[in-house]
């Protein structure tokens, strides 16, 4: 339920400004949680703040958004009815899916972009004067803006990119006032079903249709290019990616190859001399090209190795987790079910025990006794079957990682010896080449006779033999050069990826581990001490109902 079409009532004396605290929050989420018993049960169980997932901070006076970051998995969020100037620190509430902000004091629409899950976005009743800063929403579905002082129309072909959005309010803002406005918001925007929250007719949709029907054409027309433009882009991009991860970028094409002439000024020239020349480097390009493109082949099907391999460790990881986590909740309810039961008898017999006259006083005070080293020894061995339970995950786990590392680690190196042997292939080839381009611009050479008698514009490269064989050697090694940078930047950056894999997983392991045995300590600690309150709680009360009789003899 929204707050429009109607003013705020403010409940607040003070009209002095409020912060968003801890504390509040707490409060808030205590009067907004269940009542009677299930409330007592959910405080005694202690406010989570990082787990509730609805809270209302109204009619409070606050005045900057703050201290939320703690409430990561908030899902809906009301802040409407006070006296809010700025959206922000909302970064950590990547999970919200309704946001309302209606009746405050926002200027600017700012900081919103990453709510990526945002669905519900109201703002009616502020002072916003342009509908901006929300690019990245694409599951917007209802927009609230109503009251505002939006006076251009912008804001329409703004929207329209909004595929999802379903609902839209702009009543109470100028630009409402100007005419045609409504057909032109209908024709433009078509997915909206709901326009000020009323149901958009057929005849309201034709009419509108109809009005700007040369205009949507046209529109469309250069939409339908661009989107062309961008999936093509997209498509490359996504290529690009993958080629990037499977560490063959760029060995798809003459990149490689071209990069090895890229500053050899002198191998363009020898290459160039003659036709005899131009011909051995083609069927040089040939070659080379082939073993890069087989290599880049290679690539794509050996990532899909790797990525084939990850997901069924994580498919085993994940099962095992699983299947652990069942079992332990098997074991927790049977817990919590006893736990109940001792609870309800250990309050009836201290209760029977508060009167002393009773027959069977010394039975019931060994009965209450016996429940309570019953829960005591309850606890110790549920600890001892979880911690068993987790001690025996925890080492499945490891024997996971341990032999998911030797798979990858073979494939990683499978693939290494497939690649050096392609850049091997290429060495040769670039090897070869040049032995065979020495022997013809040798054999130009042997034409002239003498050395004086060389060409102008071929003394520079080949005008004697020092000359011709530093060229060569120089273009050689700049040649080699790149293949082996580009063979020693792919397997670098193949095993640092791997170290970090394996690594990453198992720390990860070792922090679950950690978190869990923490978490198992943790509950069955705080059983102990419930327990133990229960029958503090009761002796309190012994004690007090005798203070009580003591003094009521005294008087």
């Amino acid at each position: 339920m929204t707050h429009e079409g109607k003013e705020p009532v403010i409940f607040q004396n003070s009209s002095e400004p409020n912060v968003i605290s801890h504390d509040l929050l707490v409060n808030l989420v205590i009067d907004q949680g269940p009542r009677g018993e299930a409330g007592k049960l959910f405080q005694e169980d202690g406010i989570k703040l990082e787990e509730v997932k609805e809270i209302r901070i109204e009619y409070l006076n606050i005045l900057n958004i703050n201290h939320l970051w703690v409430m990561k998995n908030l899902v809906k969020l009301k802040l409407c009815s006070n006296i809010i100037e700025k959206i922000e620190n909302l970064e950590e509430l990547v999970n919200l899916k309704e946001l309302d902000l209606s009746f405050n004091r926002i200027s600017v629409m700012e900081n919103l972009n990453h709510l990526l899950n945002l669905e519900i976005l109201l703002l009616y009743g502020n002072k916003i004067e342009e509908v901006e800063g929300i690019d990245d929403l694409a599951k917007l579905q209802i927009l609230s803006l109503g009251k505002n002082v939006i006076k251009t129309q912008d804001h329409v072909m703004y929207l329209r990119k909004f595929k999802n959005l379903r609902s839209f309010n702009m009543e109470g803002n100028p630009c409402t006032e100007e005419e045609g406005y409504l057909d032109y918001l209908i024709a433009y925007i078509p997915q909206i079903v709901y326009l000020q929250y009323k149901m958009i007719t057929e005849e309201q949709r034709k009419n509108s249709a109809e009005k700007y029907y040369r205009a949507i054409s046209n529109l469309e027309e250069k939409e339908a290019k661009e989107k062309e433009i961008m999936d093509a882009k997209k498509a490359f991009e996504d290529h690009v990616a993958q080629v990037s991860i499977s560490y063959v970028e760029y060995l798809d094409g003459d990149h490689l190859f071209d990069q090895m002439f890229e500053s050899d000024k002198e191998g363009r020239a020898l290459m160039s001399l003659n036709e005899e020349t131009e011909e051995a480097y083609e069927q040089y390009k040939r070659t080379f090209s082939e073993q890069c493109h087989e290599l880049f082949e290679l690539g794509l099907k050996e990532q899909e190795r790797r990525t084939e391999e990850i997901r069924l460790y994580e498919e085993t990881v994940n099962k095992g987790k699983e299947d652990a986590q069942k079992e332990a909740q098997l074991l927790m309810d049977k817990v919590m079910e006893r736990k109940t039961e001792i609870f309800s008898q250990v309050s009836s017999l201290m209760e029977a025990i508060e009167d002393s006259d009773a027959p069977d006083l010394q039975e019931k005070i060994l009965q209450a006794k016996n429940l309570s080293e019953e829960f005591e020894d309850l606890i110790s061995k549920t600890w001892t079957k979880l911690m068993h339970k987790e001690i025996t995950l925890h080492e499945q786990l490891e024997d996971i990682n341990e032999v998911f590392k030797i798979n990858m680690s073979d494939l990683v190196s499978s693939f290494f010896e497939a690649a050096q042997g392609h850049f091997s292939a290429m060495r040769n080839a670039e090897t070869e080449y040049n032995d065979n381009l020495t022997l013809m611009v040798t054999n130009f050479m042997n034409n002239f006779g003498d050395e004086a008698d060389v060409p102008p514009e071929f003394q520079e490269i080949c005008g004697s033999k020092d000359i011709l064989t530093n060229n060569f050697g120089a273009s050689h090694e700049m040649h080699l050069q790149v293949i082996d940078g580009r063979e020693d930047r792919m397997i670098g950056r193949l095993k640092s990826w791997l170290e970090a894999l394996t690594e990453e997983q198992i720390e990860e392991e070792r922090r679950r581990n950690r978190n869990q045995v923490l978490e198992i300590s943790h509950f069955l600690e705080f059983q102990r001490e419930e327990f133990n309150k229960l029958q503090e709680r009761r002796e309190a009360q012994i004690n007090e109902d005798d203070a009580n009789v003591l003094a009521a003899l005294e008087d």
